[in-house]
């Protein structure tokens, strides 16, 4: 009966090394996976930047963040002491929880970004996102360091205020970003001095090192807001057309005339129309209660300067909480033969939407 047992004790502890030895063999795949099938799910729960749940979400992979790292640290304080409890055997698993946390976090900003972005303006900032969701997977290791878990943490954290902040005050603007940024600051300071405090010795020398990368964050951020490639987050670009004709309906519908576009025409360009007026048609999302003003910038491509030259601008206010945006659009009677472009702005001038066409003689 005991030879039994062993036998069966033997092939349980096989079977558990087989399964061991083929998840950490396939552990890379499982992980990508993992984020892939996240990003899908995040793509379809996360709807609106002015949700309670959607920003519930948010807040709690910031707070699975922070108590990973405060224990990825309290562990390591011990470990330095030489001392081990119960819990200790789970700290290898802290750090799957911390990248866990801020692969959630990136693939909510990569859905509430690009939803907001131009890329023709935002690329960069974008790149920046995709690339931290990206490589989350390379930073497994990387995750035990305190000055890493601080920068990403911070790079995350500014991130949601910028969005977060807005919806919270009904206001976007210049001073509502650099509160985004100083709230940022402030909370990441009070948890390096929690950390330091209660938690595991920081020497000055690393402190430090770690508000020198934080406010080169910082300082980036800003110069990208300024020069107008952080996304208008929260607001986004719904719809926006080029149309040869609009009229308003009895019931506050719009009807439009459309104007024929090519199948190639991918972000609406290579869009080709004759001389007459020209309607441009937009949907912009705000968050509920905000009010701001929109500004319809018209340009003409100067051949000769090589360069665009602003044509006019037109500007309107809207007030948000309609799930498809507000609805309005502007017109030219009579634009010159050649290539033109609107910019759909905000009052700091970052651009919410973008569209080309070019003016033929004939079509």
């Amino acid at each position: 009966m005991r030879d039994l047992k062993n036998k069966i004790k033997s092939r349980t502890n096989h079977h558990l090394v087989k399964t061991k030895s083929w998840f950490k063999k396939n552990e890379k795949y499982l992980i990508i996976g993992f984020f892939t099938f996240g990003l899908i799910v995040d793509n379809l729960t996360l709807t609106r930047i002015d949700q309670v749940f959607d920003n519930l979400v948010i807040l709690s992979y910031l707070f699975l963040a922070v108590i990973s790292i405060i224990l990825i640290n309290y562990f390591k304080a011990k470990e330095n002491q030489g001392k081990y409890s119960y819990f200790s055997k789970f700290e290898k698993y802290l750090p799957l929880a911390t990248q866990f946390a801020f692969g959630g976090l990136f693939s909510a900003y990569i859905i509430f970004y690009t939803k907001s972005a131009s890329w023709a303006t935002s690329w960069f900032f974008l790149l920046i996102i995709f690339g931290l969701f990206i490589g989350n997977e390379k930073f497994r290791k990387k995750y035990k360091e305190i000055d890493f878990q601080i920068n990403i943490l911070f790079l995350a954290l500014f991130s949601f205020m910028i969005f977060f902040v807005p919806v919270i005050l009904k206001q976007i603007g210049v001073w509502i970003f650099i509160l985004s940024g100083v709230l940022s600051l402030l909370l990441i300071y009070g948890l390096i001095k929690f950390i330091s405090s209660f938690v595991l010795e920081i020497s000055q020398k690393r402190k430090k090192e770690i508000f020198t990368h934080i406010m080169g964050v910082f300082l980036l951020f800003n110069l990208m807001y300024f020069l107008n490639i952080i996304p208008p987050v929260p607001l986004s670009m719904k719809e926006i057309g080029v149309y040869r004709n609009i009229e308003k309906s009895a019931n506050g519908d719009y009807l439009l005339e459309e104007v024929e576009v090519p199948w190639y025409s991918f972000g609406n360009y290579f869009i080709k129309i004759s001389q007459g007026p020209v309607y441009i048609y937009a949907s912009v999302f705000a968050p509920t209660d905000l009010e701001t003003e929109i500004i319809y910038e018209w340009f003409r491509y100067d051949e000769q300067k090589n360069r665009w030259l602003s044509y006019d601008e037109v500007k309107y206010s809207i007030k948000g909480g309609r799930g498809d945006g507000y609805r309005g659009y502007v017109y030219s009677a009579n634009l010159e033969i050649g290539e033109w472009r609107v910019d759909v702005k905000t009052k700091s001038s970052l651009v919410i939407g973008r569209i080309k066409f070019e003016i033929k003689d004939t079509i």
